[in-house]
């Protein structure tokens, strides 16, 4: 007989009850609920304690090279008997399109141009020079390179020690038992914890969500000429909530993976397409000289605070905001690399989950954002015009007309699109639906109704802020929780650390296993299925 599934309503119930009373706010007062949030947020707290929240990041970059260097990086995740269960190929496929797949097509050719044509203030840079061009590449590389991801890595790889080393389950705060023991499992602290985690991914999917309506609209827009308006959000809405919903229930090994890999193959081909076909010259040049001033300013420009009276708080509205804006990812997007990281060492995580996603991040904002800054500043093509009568949604989509085959790019831009959100969101629907159930562990598929549950919360939230015209909400909801989660995230770092430092070690250097999986065998899951054609690949 099936044992009844035990669910946990604390977890469920603060998220719901915190949006039902946001949504209150906001038709009380709308105008003045966004004016509180934005002045709190951006005015008060990102000035206050932004300049720690880029200290923390840096901290987390470090922490990602120290791990593939050290003994650390050779602990076998599941024991020294576990076996991998995904390929590499499978498993970058799966780490790019449930991480920042989402982000680049959105914000890949419109912040390049945008911090171009709008650098800071304080930097003296006139708008489209060529110091500006080098800064706006930079600052796209520092967003989405090394140091996003670095967070959600990190916080990966202390829950996939947790569950799949020490025998923790399947949620958020098993990061605790290495500070505290598993006495703190049964302490209502678990509860908090994973509550407030809940609540943040809550707003960063659904933000996302509806940024992704808004993006697609402006392809509605491109193939049908039907104007950008609620209705059309709604339906984009209600159409990904069934696309994402059919995935997550078709499970792990079947929706996400097969999904995720075929968009990656998509991400390379477009990827490539625009290399050629675009200004192949320039995006090498500018690629080549943006990567030397990344690694030359990374460290000056993770720490860059502009504490100056012109500065119109550019690095926490862009840099920090994206900062916090992650962290409110980490916790259950590093529970969800749980599921993919079996029988890996935590030299492998750290390879596949952060340093080849950040790669694939620095060369894609290169193409787009060199063959966009190259019509805008050669070929005499107004993009920028474009960006501030329509919007950063409708730029990706526009940057096609300057090359070959713009119609069919375009097609393939729009699945890319559609199946990253889709990805991303059942992803984090599993994964929420997984930690919501009593005993669950990595392998556990929750039930239906559990993953629907989910799946409904991101796509109501999503539709009723993005059709009241507050997507803005959300996204300064991301931040307000990826402050407090960042130093959070960061004691919890710090105790995994502590706790590791007193781990006994072999006269080689290298840590003993755990005495939960030292002499266990392999859990005996079968390998995810490859492709029939590209199955020698990896795929």
């Amino acid at each position: 007989m099936k044992e009844k599934v035990k669910i946990r309503p604390a977890v469920m119930s603060v998220t719901v009850i915190l949006f039902v009373l946001m949504l209150a706010a906001i038709l009380i007062n709308g105008e003045a609920f966004y004016y509180v949030l934005n002045t709190v947020v951006m005015n008060t707290l990102m000035s206050s304690v932004g300049w720690a929240v880029s200290l923390v990041m840096l901290f987390m970059v470090i922490l990602c090279i120290v791990i593939m260097v050290t003994p650390l990086g050779k602990i076998r995740l599941g024991g020294p008997n576990a076996k991998p269960k995904f390929s590499y190929m499978q498993w970058f496929g799966i780490s790019l399109c449930t991480g920042i797949g989402a982000g680049v097509v959105f914000w890949g050719a419109a912040e390049p141009l945008l911090f171009a044509m709008e650098p800071s203030a304080s930097t003296g840079l006139a708008a489209g020079s060529n110091g500006a061009v080098l800064w706006s590449m930079l600052h796209c590389f520092l967003q989405w390179g090394l140091t996003p991801y670095a967070s959600c890595v990190i916080m990966g790889v202390i829950l996939s020690y947790a569950i799949l080393n020490m025998n923790a389950p399947f949620k958020a705060s098993s990061c605790l038992v290495p500070i505290f023991g598993e006495k703190v499992l049964k302490s209502r602290w678990c509860d908090v914890f994973d509550a407030i985690s809940a609540f943040a991914l809550t707003g960063a999917v659904a933000g996302g969500l509806g940024y992704g309506a808004m993006q697609l609209s402006a392809a509605v827009k491109a193939f049908t000429g039907f104007e950008p308006s609620p209705t059309v959000y709604a339906i984009i809405i209600i159409v990904m909530f069934f696309c994402y919903n059919a995935s997550a229930v078709s499970g792990l090994r079947n929706g996400i993976t097969l999904l995720s890999n075929r968009n990656t193959q998509l991400f390379f081909i477009l990827l490539l397409f625009v290399l050629l076909a675009g200004p192949t010259a320039y995006i090498c040049n500018l690629f080549t000289e943006s990567l030397g001033e990344y690694l030359s300013e990374f460290f000056s420009a993770s720490l860059y605070t502009a504490p100056y009276v012109d500065s119109g708080m550019w690095p926490q509205n862009w840099d920090m905001y994206w900062w916090v804006d992650w962290m409110a990812y980490a916790p259950l997007l590093g529970l969800f690399m749980v599921r993919v990281a079996y029988g890996r060492t935590l030299r492998e995580f750290v390879l596949i989950e952060w340093l080849f996603p950040a790669l694939f991040g620095i060369i894609w904002f290169s193409v787009f954002g060199g063959t966009i800054l190259h019509a805008q500043l050669f070929d005499g093509i107004d993009f920028y015009s474009v960006y501030l009568a329509e919007g950063a949604e409708a730029l990706t989509l526009s940057m096609f007309n300057v090359l070959p085959l713009s119609t069919i790019a375009k097609v393939v831009m729009l699945i890319i699109i559609t199946v990253s959100l889709v990805t991303q969101c059942d992803s984090m629907t599993v994964t929420l639906a997984g930690m919501c159930m009593e005993k669950s562990d990595e392998n556990t598929e929750a039930p239906i109704p559990l993953k629907l549950f989910w799946g409904i919360v991101f796509a109501v939230i999503a539709l009723v802020f993005t059709v009241l015209g507050g997507i803005g909400g959300v996204k300064t909801i991301k931040s307000f929780c990826g402050i407090p989660l960042t130093f959070i995230c960061l004691f919890v770092t710090l105790g995994y650390l502590r706790y590791m430092a007193k781990r006994p070690r072999k006269t080689t250097g290298e840590y003993e296993y755990e005495d939960a999986v030292k002499d266990a065998p392999d859990n005996g899951q079968p390998e995810a299925p490859k492709s029939k054609l590209l199955g020698k690949l990896g795929w």
